[in-house]
């Protein structure tokens, strides 16, 4: 009683000499009597292993989000932090109910707040604060949209409701907190969940099974939605509507179709509680066999890691599950005090020391890979990533997660009454309201929406109706040859030269004014839609019916020589529907596509280089799809012929300049594909021929024209439609 007199003293009165007394209570009150060591036994208590399994899920995420492509499957990572959690927070429900006959919610809540937002927090204020200072228009556009998702746990469905898939266009720097909303909603609502289900210790096993059954229906019913692509909309209850949705999008991030790792988690914590379990005369068997599972699961989960991708359909039918139930078996045996193996090596001090501060690493490591823009596979810039990423969790870790989770909050509200105490909280809510203030500034100010491809200037930019009527004086091209250097191989080669001379253009019967149209394809096309200049309306009306980073496509993979990028087409499904839904009621469909089509393809587990007979069988047969579901939604079609590109690196460019859009045999060879497919179908069809002066300079490189050497400004719309506009008129309707 002494002791704890001395220990309250010292609350108030600082001294070395009360200081150790009071640590010596407290180690005394920790000792367990024999009783006590018994009912330590008959719970899970402290697990290292399970922080091993977390490091070795966070480093095949962190690795994926580094772009590497042989860890394009890292993102299963996440999947085995879902099953762990699952299972540990159920373990310590269940325990909680054991021991005190009921589960204090309010409590637990608190652990779980004191555990996850005050680093969340922090790294909000720091990443806020360099985008305010040193971040592009597009960034200050996403964090403004994803800061109130991210900080009530929503990101996931913020993700979801918005207009770009989560492996499409450029990443955000807040793109990774889905996964923290998942599990947030989970400790959210399960807690509430267990204690209708689970009042009675005696129902354990009946709950347990009854969730795996739940589990298992949750997989089969996202491989189902995978196979037949639902939902394409979907109950948005922030706008109470129904609002459109990208199928693979909502697959990924989902609370419910994400569920099922935990849920599986969980049902282990009812079933499975091998620490119960004394020596036995076949511990020896038992040990190999445990062992024998964890080497299994961690092959499973590594092949999986090696060869998944996020937007392929086999994710979602097998490959999620495949990867559920080996989390679910890794857990069960590492948590096992008979698999010695697994344990030592889980339980090691590295894989110990790292799970440990997984969720750290997690929050940090993707923003500062995105702003040093070490997500596309390159090492020197993943190695200078983790150079600040890693010091930065590591003192989260220590000054803000550690302290507060210990309850240092607490400690010093208690001694409030401390000379210094008005002085220490002054300073924090100064400081606080300082960074609090700043950021609502920004997010006041920054704009709603940003559009790479809208380009903002040039007001004085005018459609000559001329051009339509064929009596203005317009740029033709000669074949004189000259030198151009094409920026991706840095080699010379010879070009048709463009020489501005009048053009004897042969007049056509003009067509009924203004032509409707609809521009489909890629991102090109909707930048030509997008930046159509002023004063095109008396000649041309247009709608945008482009999906961007599709063509003609809803399978196989894109491969550049440049860093191992790549492009899978997985999440394109439907994209031909797509056209024809934007193409009904107009006149003509012009076809602006290219730019991902270029490359070498990874497709039914075979590459098929450019120019090889299989691949140009792939884009003349993707275009003969794209024609007839135009032509049955009414158009007529025009293909409009792909432009030479000059790819340059562009701060705030969703994909960076590939070589291969540089490379002008390439485009000419898609080119004759084009004609190819419009002499096939010389009743609906025409190929359209564009400016040439794309293939020269000075326009070829202007990014005035293109933005970014590929997408359309509006100089280059401009320059584009006046190029085909007669031909477009020429076009017979019905």
């Amino acid at each position: 009683d002494r002791l704890r007199d001395l220990s309250t003293v010292s609350d108030v009165i600082q001294h070395p000499a009360l200081d150790r007394l009071a640590r010596f209570e407290r180690q005394v009150s920790r000792r367990p009597s024999a009783a006590d060591a018994t009912r330590v036994r008959s719970g899970m208590g402290y697990q290292p292993s399970l922080d091993g399994v977390r490091a070795f899920s966070v480093i095949a995420v962190i690795l994926y989000h580094g772009g590497f492509t042989w860890m394009s499957g890292g993102f299963f990572g996440v999947e085995v932090f879902f099953v762990v959690s699952g299972f540990l927070i159920t373990s310590l429900l269940i325990e909680e109910r054991d021991r005190a006959n009921r589960v204090d919610l309010w409590q637990f809540w608190i652990r779980r707040w004191r555990r996850l937002l005050p680093a969340l927090f922090a790294m909000f204020a720091v990443i806020g604060v360099w985008a305010v200072f040193w971040g592009s228009a597009e960034q200050h556009t996403q964090l403004r949209r994803d800061y109130p998702w991210g900080i009530f746990y929503l990101a996931n469905w913020g993700q979801i409701f918005s207009e770009s898939a989560y492996f499409s266009g450029t990443p955000t720097l807040f793109r990774h907190l889905w996964s923290l909303a998942v599990e947030e909603q989970w400790y959210l609502i399960w807690p509430v969940v267990f204690i209708v289900i689970a009042k009675r210790s005696g129902a354990d096993r009946r709950v347990g099974r009854t969730l795996v059954m739940v589990s298992v229906g949750v997989m089969v019913a996202t491989a189902i939605c995978s196979i037949i692509g639902w939902p394409t909309r979907f109950f948005n209850p922030f706008t109470m509507s129904m609002q459109p949705v990208d199928t693979t999008n909502f697959l990924y991030l989902s609370t419910f179709t994400r569920s099922s790792g935990l849920l599986l988690g969980a049902a282990m914590a009812f079933l499975w509680r091998p620490w119960r379990v004394g020596d036995a005369p076949r511990r020896a068997q038992a040990t190999r066999s445990l062992d024998i599972a964890a080497i299994v699961a961690v092959v499973v989960l590594a092949v999986s890691f090696l060869t998944g991708h996020v937007s392929a359909s086999r994710t979602y039918v097998w490959m999620l599950p495949m990867v559920t139930i080996a989390s679910a078996a890794l857990v069960a045996v590492v948590v096992h005090p008979w698999a010695a193996g697994a344990r030592s090596v889980f339980g090691s001090k590295p894989m110990v020391e790292i799970g440990k501060r997984s969720y750290g690493l997690y929050l940090w490591t993707w923003p500062i890979s995105r702003i040093v823009n070490a997500y596309t596979g390159s090492w020197s810039k993943f190695v200078l990533a983790m150079a600040i990423s890693i010091p930065l969790s590591e003192a989260c870790y220590r000054w803000i997660e550690t302290p507060i989770r210990k309850g240092v909050l607490g400690r010093w509200w208690k001694r409030r009454e401390r000379a210094d105490w008005r002085l220490v909280t002054g300073c924090v809510a100064v400081s606080s309201l300082v960074v609090v203030g700043s950021l609502l500034a920004f997010y006041r100010s920054a704009p709603a929406t940003f559009d790479a491809a809208a380009d903002l200037g040039n007001t004085e930019v005018v459609f000559d109706p001329n051009a339509a009527l064929g009596t203005s004086t317009l740029p033709t091209a000669t074949t004189a040859p000259a030198v151009v250097t094409d920026p991706a191989t840095e080699t010379e080669s010879t070009a048709a030269a463009t020489t501005t001379e009048p053009a004897v253009v042969t007049p056509v019967t003009p067509a009924a004014l203004p032509r409707s149209l609809v521009i489909v394809g890629d991102s090109t096309a909707y930048s030509l839609w997008r930046n159509l200049p002023d004063g095109i309306g008396s000649t041309f009306t247009a709608v945008d019916g482009s999906v961007e980073g599709c063509s003609v496509y809803d399978s196989g993979t894109a491969v550049s020589s440049r860093d191992g990028y790549t492009r899978n087409f997985g999440s394109c499904a439907g994209w031909d529907a797509k056209w024809a839904n934007a193409a009904q009621g107009t006149d003509v469909a012009v076809v602006v596509i290219g730019a991902w089509d270029v490359f070498d393809v990874e497709a039914d587990g075979q590459t098929l280089p450019f120019g090889s007979p299989g691949n140009d069988a792939r884009f003349t047969a993707g275009v003969q799809r794209g024609v007839d579901a135009l032509v049955g939604a009414g158009a007529e079609v025009a293909l409009l012929e792909v432009a030479c590109m000059r790819p340059q690196d562009v701060k705030g460019a969703g994909v960076p300049a590939l070589p291969e859009r540089g490379m002008d045999d390439r485009v000419d060879h898609l080119n004759d594909l084009l004609r190819q497919v419009a002499s096939d179908n010389p009743d609906t069809t025409t190929f359209v021929t564009g400016p040439p002066e794309y293939c020269v300079e000075p326009i070829a490189s202007d990014l005035a024209y293109r933005w970014d050497g590929v997408h359309a400004y509006k100089p280059g719309a401009k320059l584009t439609m006046e190029a085909i506009a007669q031909q477009l008129l020429a076009i017979p309707v019905d």
